[in-house]
């Protein structure tokens, strides 16, 4: 209760106890005078009380403030005071089912949160790739998170996630372009799939984060905030991982793991993971997601990251940036056969050799360009490569440039341009031509998109893409690509 209100309710009680006192026991000035200073210490102690409780809530930390933690100003999104919400109109809630009379409103209260979202587009190709066509694919992703802390009472900083995916529709990119960076960021093989469960337990003041179970690698490692307004897959979990290691944990599978998190500043961030080196099959074979494959012959994927965050602590006022270095390694070499021993095998001069490991380094840019007027200007920048003996793609750039608030009327939709150029490993090319195939060389997207924010839980996101050597491969015809999306926050 806030003081304001405690203090006049308390000193109702004590005034109705002397009250009645009085009458029985009428007072003397001095045991009046003592009476009164009793009610003013409880008054006192009931304020410092209140004070105390209060500053229990304020921890110290780097730069003072604890990463991740909350604005001690700002309403507890989890009360009901932050949860009722006076906004009745459809388009102005910000979910599309609102609060379900209460419901979500309590189960967010006890620590409970379901929060469905549906993705759904067409996409097709008037020219160029495979052939032309037209496709619908779609996604259901219902994610369950739980504050332990709240739900138990005493099992403090822990929580719990898992999430299912239902996959369906046809993918653009292996019906009809035939290009490896994948036209939608959400296609896969058509199943219900359990994708994510881990839990995740916070120490040191939230500057320490340990995660455990089935994880997706893409969900933090090599992210760019400014690529995820893009629907090709690449500006996502881009080439340099989805197309060089066997079945790696991105999206929409994921594998049995653990991830260590430290942020020992406000500024800085240190990330570590280590994977299964399979995740359990390709999509097909792994089809629900619950092959949680951990043989010792497939080895291991380790990734490693180093943040950096411009502007981002308490009191900076500047263009906000963040940079990233990282690193991955898969120990898997049995699966890792070299392209030159291919060759050689081809030529008959000697037989598949594997390499011991395949590894990549990147490094990645998301920074603010221009914030004025309600207008804002955000780039990014993504950089990596990897050995060519081993790596389908051994060099990867991408980047692009988000503008927000540009459009009349529209101060919220962002137009997004950017490109991606994947370049094919030399060795595999000449092992392909010593067979008699078609060699390869790069395989590059440009994309332009719009999305037009509707309602808080909706947007519609027209989209195009221009693919240049489909696959990378010699001959592949280049492909324009046309769609629309619509996501919807349940």
């Amino acid at each position: 209760m806030p003081t304001v209100l405690l203090i006049p309710a308390v000193a109702r009680t004590r005034f109705v106890f002397f009250s009645r006192h009085f009458h029985m026991n009428p007072p003397t000035k001095s045991t009046h005078r003592q009476r009164l200073a009793v009610l003013a210490v409880l008054c006192g102690c009931i304020v410092a009380a209140d004070r105390a409780h209060a500053a229990s809530n304020i921890f110290s930390g780097p730069d003072q403030q604890t990463p991740g933690a909350v604005s001690q100003n700002a309403p507890n999104p989890l009360s009901p005071e932050g949860l009722n919400d006076a906004r009745h109109s459809i388009f102005e809630r910000d979910l599309l089912l609102g609060d379900f009379n209460g419901a979500r409103e309590q189960l967010l209260f006890k620590g409970v949160s379901i929060s469905p979202n549906y993705i759904g587009e067409v996409m097709g190709n008037p020219t160029g790739g495979l052939s032309r066509g037209v496709t619908y694919d779609g996604v259901l992703n219902v994610p369950l998170d739980v504050d332990l802390e709240r739900v138990t009472g005493f099992l403090h900083d822990l929580t719990f996630h898992a999430n299912a995916l239902w996959i369906h529709g046809q993918g653009l990119s292996t019906r009809h372009v035939g290009d490896f960076s994948n036209t939608s960021n959400i296609a896969g093989y058509n199943t219900v799939r359990l994708q994510e469960l881990w839990f995740e337990q916070q120490l040191w003041r939230k500057r320490i984060s340990l995660r455990a179970g089935v994880l997706a690698a893409d969900a933090e490692f090599f992210t760019t905030g400014y690529g995820s307004l893009f629907l090709n897959g690449t500006f996502g979990a881009f080439t340099l991982v989805g197309a060089n290691l066997p079945d790696p944990p991105i999206y929409p599978v994921a594998a049995p793991g653990v991830r260590l998190e430290i942020r020992p500043v406000s500024k800085f961030l240190l990330r570590a993971g280590i994977f299964g080196g399979d995740s359990g099959g390709s999509q097909d074979q792994n089809n629900h997601g619950t092959n949680f494959n951990l043989r010792s012959r497939d080895g291991a994927l380790v990734f490693s990251e180093i943040n950096f965050f411009l502007n981002q602590s308490p009191g900076e006022r500047g263009l906000v940036g963040t940079y990233k270095l990282g690193a991955f390694v898969h120990t898997g070499g049995a699966n890792l056969p070299t392209f030159t021993s291919q060759t050689n095998a081809a030529l008959g001069v000697s037989g598949i050799r594997n390499a011991s490991s395949n590894y990549g380094i990147y490094g990645v840019i998301d920074q603010q360009l221009l914030r004025a007027g309600g207008r804002s200007v955000g780039a990014f920048l993504r950089v990596g490569g990897a050995p060519s003996d081993v790596s389908f793609v051994d060099f990867y750039v991408d980047g692009g440039f988000n503008f927000t608030g540009f459009v009349p009327g529209r101060p919220i939709d962002v137009l997004g341009l950017a490109v991606a150029h994947s370049s094919v490993s030399g060795k595999f090319s000449d092992s392909q031509r010593l067979q008699g195939l078609p060699g390869f060389s790069a395989e590059t997207v440009l994309e332009a998109t719009y999305r037009l924010i509707l309602a808080p839980w909706w947007n519609v996101q027209p989209d195009l893409q221009y693919i240049f050597h489909p696959g990378g491969q010699h001959g592949s015809h280049d492909a324009l690509v046309l769609g629309m999306r619509t996501s919807v926050a349940f």
